[in-house]
């Protein structure tokens, strides 16, 4: 028997994941034939991720039986297409990246859906061991997947909402307040953003040799750009900036972009966390763009006070317990010189 993880469980995995699983053998809907629930799985499950929060969502072909204790059972006839369930652990399955948004695209907000959406398409992953709880890691996914996934299952329950999140989704952030800032700044304002449209998130550019002896590197990749405007949005993150190594690094590039003819606008963390600040930093990129800020949405202000009450963090959909544990030996770790590691 084996546990298939569904919805919000699904995605505190993929949150957490440091890479995505090949699809091998068989992972279209004749895996949920061999669905089920049982007690010493669900403990297996606990065991081996304790970072998942309470209940775990799971899915199965048929299911009309009484929930167990701390697990919500999902049932689907529906029809899946090849990939569409990943082995990520010993008798562990979850619904792939692009199947789990489908899935929690029917519970959510276009804002949420682009939230976790863009993480899920970035460079980052959820890990509290490490320092500013982040790690590194390739996308799980990318837009064009998620479109391609959609595609090959048109029927899927959440499709509508998450195509429709796709236009505003990021990709190859390094941080969750990069993918928010670019939200604020981008998303229409019936969502609560300013919908300052085509900035591309940390693409590559080359530079010009004078800009190279500058930097001291060969590429440039900027937060946010928009390239034909040569404009480039920096964020300016106070806990990686406690390095001076990393102050100096970002002062070069800074630097290295004003020599190649690129206006630099630095957002800080404090001014990420205000509206009225995001405004000022919104108007003076719409200058610079030569487009006018026109805030004609009918109850702007009460959607954009929305959109920050959702905010960047992504700790909501881990256990909260554990997430606190972990933060606290992190913590005491870092304070003797020790690095942390993880219990997943």
């Amino acid at each position: 028997m084996r546990l298939i993880l569904y919805g919000p469980t699904a995605l505190a995995w993929w949150l957490t994941a440091r890479t995505r699983p090949e699809a091998r053998g068989t992972t279209d809907d004749s895996v949920l034939q061999s669905g089920g629930v049982s007690a010493t799985g669900l403990a297996y499950l606990r065991e081996r991720a304790p970072f998942l929060p309470m209940p775990h969502h799971v899915l199965t072909r048929l299911w009309n039986r009484p929930q167990p204790p701390g697990c919500r059972v999902h049932s689907s006839r529906r029809p899946y297409p090849r990939g569409s369930f990943l082995r990520v652990d010993h008798g562990i399955l979850a619904a792939c990246p692009e199947l789990c948004l489908a899935h929690m695209a029917q519970i959510l907000s276009l804002p949420q859906i682009v939230r976790i959406g863009s993480a899920l398409c970035s460079e980052f992953a959820l890990d509290p061991t490490s320092r500013g709880g982040l790690l590194r890691r390739r996308p799980l996914t990318d837009v064009a997947r998620i479109e391609s996934y959609l595609d090959r299952c048109p029927s899927v329950d959440g499709s509508r909402p998450l195509r429709e999140a796709l236009l505003f989704m990021t990709e190859h952030a390094y941080s969750p307040p990069e993918v928010f800032m670019r939200m604020v700044l981008g998303l229409p304002a019936r969502f609560g953003g300013f919908g300052l449209t085509g900035s591309t998130a940390n693409e590559r550019l080359a530079p010009t040799q004078r800009a190279q002896r500058v930097a001291g590197r060969r590429t440039l990749i900027p937060d946010l750009c928009w390239p034909e405007e040569k404009l480039v949005v920096e964020y300016d993150s106070n806990a990686e900036h406690l390095a001076p190594s990393q102050i100096t690094q970002d002062a070069k590039k800074r630097l290295a972009l004003e020599a190649d003819g690129y206006a630099v606008v630095t957002v800080t963390t404090s001014q990420l966390a205000s509206t009225e600040s995001m405004e000022t930093v919104a108007r003076e990129i719409g200058r610079r763009l030569h487009r006018r800020l026109r805030i004609r949405a009918s109850g702007f202000h009460r959607r954009q006070t929305e959109l920050y009450r959702i905010g960047w963090s992504l700790d909501g959909y881990l256990d909260q317990q554990w997430l606190t544990r972990q933060r606290a030996k992190t913590q005491a770790m870092a304070s003797h010189g020790e690095t942390a590691e993880p219990t997943w």
